[in-house]
């Protein structure tokens, strides 16, 4: 609403409108004129604490500003760390592919499709240039590019000391052979192929035996790879040199696996370690102007006296009126509300109505708060001439509106609350913008729903809530039975409070086979809840409640513990447990899975902790360092419901994750939709890029099954195979083995369908 409408409207209001609308325009005036007695006064104390708080700085500065040494080393660190990293990602791609060829059967015979197996592929920065296929006599089997017709000189004395590290067949006993042969070993190196600084890899082909076939890839150390070391290491102006008189700034050495050095990192300096030599000089000033500061303030003290009566009287007012509308603030309609009700007469009923602009945070958050002040402003404006001139109106927070009126009947409410409404949906314009707002308002009405002030805002604002949840521009008029609502929830609250204390929740538990289908590998933990008089209340209802009351971390500590005591009796599968974004924020979290692991005597390896993506909007730092606090235990992280939320590639590079678990709804129209079935091809392709295992959920048809197993999934989950069953009944089938059989009862909805997935 612009200007001139703002005056059209002012016009074609009373005397009294226009008196009071004036009077609060007039407000900061007089704020103006009570102040400008201390306002001269006040200038010069300010300047003279001024003076002082910046010698202070400078004192500060000068005595606590960074070390340059200290700067530097935290980077060396940080570009050692990243290289580390990089080093042991691409030994991984190495020994990946080694295993690869010598499952198609390699040993001194190469395979056919060996140029397939040599060639780039995986993420870029990770991808090798060339690739050797070495023979035990040092000859060349293959190569990429294969036009290459000899190995570097670089590379000879490279192989020659990978090969020594592996022990001889012949000298070694037979359990050493299995262990070795389990744990096939993998060097890396840095290496001066044709003079150019390289990372090499090594990996036998097949068992490591000492004979056959080994494999070789190679990347240089050129500016791609080094522009990803410094973004990763957060340093900028990483570079590598050969020569250390080429290199500029602070230096990092890389040496090879005899010590000799082969090459330098450097990057600029951190920053400049001389400060402005007029910076000694400020805390004398300083101290002259904290000396005519105290002289000054006495005086400034004297003379400030007389305004402060006047200051009072202003505060006062300012503390009951909001600052942005000018209108009431909560405490003051509040007092209007009261004196309402007393001055009520027996025909009369008064109003008290919530409204509650729809989607004003979006409008913040695009727009800024600037136009988001501008909204609630005009928006105050379009209630007061919405409603009758003797209604109260009043700003209760953020993007909240109140008003009371004194009505004869309800219907005079309900029209008084679709004038709102209707002048609200009108477009806004504001600086070039057009905006549309709606208002969710709650109504409440004295005597019908309650006689004293706190009960009718309490039951207005229950009905505005409701209103919003039922969408957006709704009006609704307190009735019962939203408090029945709200008295469902608290009696969830006190009932799980009790089955904690008495330990009468149990946890179920859902085999997870692996892709064939055909041999469990693993359970999800299930809770359930099966009270005395309601029976079975679902985990979506008293989950959500746990949330809300605090009751989460206590609610997921029991099934923690009692999944891991249930987990011991079948050591050859793992346990997955999910956790609550509440628990993964909780700080005690560590502490408490230390302590279960310790208290069950269960291997590590064999906890799959569940989490949400939800965990890693809110601050994915803190969320990071939890995860990597849970790995450092020995425990694995899965991904659950991934695709379903906020999925981001970025947390699935940076976040320590073993697992996705993909969301039911993309395996739900598996043979019924062929989007369906590419959607989740390219999830599970991701997976295997970012070198983790997929496990595929709700899986009820044998259709599905088979086409999850063509797409690669590593394990599977769902109706087909097992429902959630005790923990007896699971010992059972560990020992009858879980066959894929539909289940022709699957997805009727029975209390065994969702498990703890808050």
């Amino acid at each position: 609403m612009g200007p001139a409408a703002n005056s059209g409207e002012n016009a074609t209001m009373d005397p009294d409108r226009r008196s009071s609308e004036e009077a609060a325009r007039a407000a900061p005036r007089a704020w103006t004129r009570a102040a400008r007695p201390v306002s001269g006064s006040l200038l010069a104390l300010t300047a003279a604490l001024a003076c002082g708080l910046v010698s202070v700085a400078a004192v500060l500065y000068l005595v606590a500003r960074p070390d340059e040494s200290v700067a530097i080393e935290r980077m060396r660190l940080s570009v050692a760390r990243a290289f580390g990293e990089f080093r042991n990602v691409f030994g991984d791609a190495a020994l990946r592919r080694a295993q690869a060829i010598g499952a198609s059967g390699a040993s001194d015979v190469i395979p056919v499709d060996v140029e397939q197996h040599l060639s780039p592929s995986g993420l870029p920065r990770f991808q090798h240039r060339w690739a050797y296929l070495i023979r035990h006599d040092g000859s060349l089997a293959a190569s990429y590019p294969a036009e290459t017709r000899g190995l570097p000189p670089g590379l000879v004395a490279v192989l020659d000391s990978f090969r020594t590290e592996v022990p001889k067949a012949g000298t070694r006993s037979r359990a050493e052979v299995a262990l070795v042969d389990r744990a096939v070993p993998v060097h890396t190196e840095i290496a001066l192929l044709d003079y150019r600084p390289a990372v090499v890899a090594l990996a036998p082909v097949g068992p490591s035996s000492g004979s056959g076939l080994t494999l070789v890839l190679a990347t240089p150390i050129d500016r791609a790879l080094i522009a990803a070391l410094g973004e990763t290491a957060g340093v900028p102006g990483l570079h590598f040199e050969t020569d250390p008189g080429a290199a500029q700034g602070p230096l990092h050495s890389q040496t090879d696996s005899r010590g000799r050095i082969v090459g330098w990192f450097g990057w600029d300096a951190p920053y400049d370690s001389q400060g402005p030599s007029w910076l000694w000089l400020l805390p004398a000033l300083g101290g002259v102007a904290f000396l005519g500061f105290a002289g000054l303030s006495l005086v400034q003290i004297r003379r400030a006296a007389g305004g402060l009566e006047q200051i009072e009287v202003e505060l006062r007012r300012i503390a009951q009126e909001d600052p942005l509308t000018g209108m009431p603030n909560r405490r003051k309609i509040i007092a209007m509300l009261g004196s309402a009700l007393k001055a009520r007469k027996a025909e009369e009923s008064v109003v008290f109505a919530c409204l509650d602009l729809d989607s004003f945070k979006e409008v913040n958050e695009v727009l800024g708060h600037d136009i988001g002040d501008r909204l609630i402003a005009e928006s105050a404006e379009r209630v007061r001439s919405a409603l009758p001139s003797t209604a109260e109106i009043g700003r209760i927070d953020g993007d909240e509106f109140a008003a009371v009126l004194t009505v004869r009947n309800g219907a005079a409410a309900i029209e008084a609350a679709n004038a709102c409404s209707r002048r609200l949906s009108a477009p806004f314009h504001i600086r070039g913008q057009v905006l549309h707002v709606t208002a969710s308002i709650g109504l409440a009405i004295a005597p019908r729903d309650g006689e004293s002030a706190h009960e009718l805002i309490r039951r207005a604002d229950l009905a505005a809530r409701s209103a919003k949840k039922a969408g957006r521009g709704r009006i609704l008029a307190f009735h019962h039975g939203l408090e029945d609502e709200i008295n469902e929830r608290r009696f969830i609250e006190q009932e799980l409070r009790l089955a904690l204390a008495d330990g009468a929740l149990s946890v179920c538990y859902q085999p997870i086979v692996a892709g064939d289908g055909l041999r469990m590998v693993g359970a999800e933990a299930l809770v359930r809840w099966r009270h005395e008089v309601r029976g079975n209340i679902p985990p979506s209802v008293f989950v959500a409640v746990a949330e809300q009351a605090g009751l989460m971390i206590e609610l997921g500590d029991f099934v923690l513990k009692r999944a891991l005591a249930d987990a011991r009796e079948w050591p050859d599968l793992f346990i997955a447990i999910n956790l609550s974004p509440i628990q993964v924020r909780d700080r005690g979290l560590v502490r408490s899975v230390a302590n279960a692991l310790e208290d069950s005597g269960i291997e590590p390896s064999r906890v799959v902790l569940e989490i949400t993506e939800g965990v890693l909007i809110d601050n994915p730092e803190e969320a990071k360092q939890r995860l990597k606090e849970l790995r450092a235990l020995g425990v694995k992280i899965a991904l659950d419901d991934f695709g379903s939320g906020y999925s981001s590639l970025s947390y699935l590079r940076r976040l320590p994750i073993d697992k996705l678990k993909i969301d039911r709804e993309f395996v739900a129209p598996l043979g019924r939709s062929a989007n369906g079935g590419v959607i989740l091809q390219a999830i599970v392709a991701l997976g295997r890029a970012l070198g983790l295992s997929v496990l595929a959920e709700g899986v009820e048809t044998e259709e599905q099954r088979l086409l999850l197993r063509l797409a690669g999934c590593d394990e599977m989950q769902g109706y087909l195979f097992a429902r959630p069953m005790p923990a007896a009944a699971l010992l059972d089938a560990t020992r009858r083995g879980v066959q894929a059989s539909p289940d022709p009862a699957a997805g009727e909805g029975d209390d065994l369908i969702n498990g703890v997935d808050p």
